[in-house]
């Protein structure tokens, strides 16, 4: 992930603000190219000019510079927010291309979350359902998700189930010895607890 991606995330279309998104190790300078800043300040909204490479101004827009690993997807990322619509848009987005970034793959931004651990493969799905959700529950139910609530619920149930595997273990490995009379009663209520759990999963 050497390369500095860029790409619109904003949908296309007609609206009164675009966003130009920027990531990795050379987003900072690579947008200093269309700035004529010397620098930016991190997570400071900056209203600044926005150039061509041949000096020509593109836009008016306010600009905001993350630093990594703070970020969304935990590598440096510059944020042009234009005035909406195409043109001046993807002028800018052509213009960081020639700058040095490469215009990133379908996704690129949110894979380089997850491999970066800014989240994990249970949060990425939920940001994808959210987005192409069609229902007011489906959208609640992907927010949690998003929280956390699916990964939070799936590592306690891995303990219990680790738990459990522990105890049938132990009666296999040691069938012959005097083992507690109600290891096997306490196996099972375990089982049937995480089984009522793993139902709850539909909710989260």
């Amino acid at each position: 992930m050497s390369e500095t991606i860029a790409a619109l995330a904003t949908a296309y279309g007609i609206g009164s603000v675009s966003i130009v998104r920027l990531s990795g190790k050379d987003a900072l300078a690579t947008s200093l190219k269309l700035l004529k800043l010397s620098n930016l300040e991190p997570r400071y909204a900056k209203l600044a000019k926005i150039y061509s490479l041949d000096d020509e101004i593109l836009d008016e827009a306010i600009v905001i510079y993350f630093k990594g690993p703070a970020s969304f997807t935990g590598e440096d990322i510059v944020e042009f927010q234009t005035h909406g619509g195409i043109v001046v848009s993807e002028r800018i987005l052509n213009e960081l291309i020639k700058a040095g970034a490469r215009l990133a793959m379908p996704g690129e931004f949110s894979k380089r979350a997850f491999l970066n651990g800014k989240m994990d493969l249970a949060k990425a799905e939920a940001m994808q359902g959210l987005i192409t959700s069609k229902s007011e529950i489906a959208a609640k139910i992907l927010t949690r998700q998003m929280q956390g609530d699916l990964s939070k619920f799936v590592g306690e149930i891995r303990g219990e189930v680790v738990k459990t595997l522990a105890f049938v273990e132990t009666m296999i490995d040691y069938a012959d010895d005097d083992l507690p009379a109600n290891l096997l009663e306490q196996t099972k209520q375990m089982l049937l607890k995480n089984s009522e759990k793993l139902d709850r999963i539909a909710t989260l």
